[in-house]
Parts: C-alpha cells; structure tokens; sequence
C-alpha cells in the first residue's frame, strides 16, 4: 500500500495487529519498512492433509517465501504432518467473492483427530507469515 494508511489492505492488517496486541511501535515500524520499498509483501498458499485426512489450506502472506514455507513446515512435521502437492488439497474447496476458501467438500472426523487438528491450526495461526488457515473438517 505504499504506506498509505488509508487503504482497505494496510487499514485491515492494522486492526488485526491491534486486535493481537501488537505495539504501535512496531506496527510503525513495519509500515515504514515496507513504505521505503525494503520489501515487497506477497501472497503464498500452502496446502496441506492433516488429522483423519481433512484437507488443510493456508494463506501466509510474507516478504519471505522460504522463511515462510520453513516456517510452516516446522509447525505441520511437529504434529505429524507434511505439506502436500499444488492441488492437492484446494480441489476441495472454492474461492467465495471475498476471496477466502469455502469447502465443497467436507470430512468426517473423530473427537480426538478434532483435538489435534485445533492444536494445529493454533499453532499455525500463532505463525506471524499465516494470515488464515481453512479445512473441511465436517
């Protein structure tokens, strides 16, 4: 957004910061940082299968595609995970018009595959690169 506060991207990601209790110093920070053209901030999708076979996809938004994907990565191996294949597991889902993902297709699974899937995707959603993380866990 250049730094221009007033745009509906930069406007959104600052209440979110807020909203988590970032600093306001920090969150100057950033802007400036990504103002000056330090770094370009861009959108990656990660997909993935985790507990009783529910498909997982990720939304990370980074100025670092390998931190982001070493990242990710970890939190999904340290729950007995891996990232799967492009496709793999979108096939599952739609895109709604306010582009966020929408699953066509959902999954049955137990109480204790729920436990687990919820402990991930905290994990994942305490990640600073995630932004969302869908599944069609029924």
């Amino acid at each position: 957004a250049g730094g221009n506060i007033a745009s509906p991207g930069l406007k959104s990601a600052i209440e979110k910061a807020k909203s988590m209790n970032v600093p306001n110093d920090n969150i100057e920070r950033a802007i400036k940082k990504f103002a000056e053209g330090g770094a370009a901030m861009e959108s990656v999708t990660y997909e993935a299968y985790g507990p009783g076979g529910c498909a997982i996809v990720i939304e990370a938004l980074t100025d670092n595609r390998n931190k982001a994907a070493q990242e990710v990565k970890h939190i999904l191996s340290k729950n007995g995970f891996a990232l799967a294949g492009i496709g793999a597991a979108t096939w599952a889902f739609e895109r709604t018009p306010d582009m966020e993902w929408s699953a066509n297709v959902t999954v049955p699974i137990s109480e204790e595959d729920g436990e687990k899937l919820s402990v991930l995707v905290d994990e994942l959603e305490e990640c600073d690169e995630v932004q969302d993380v869908y599944t069609n866990a029924e």
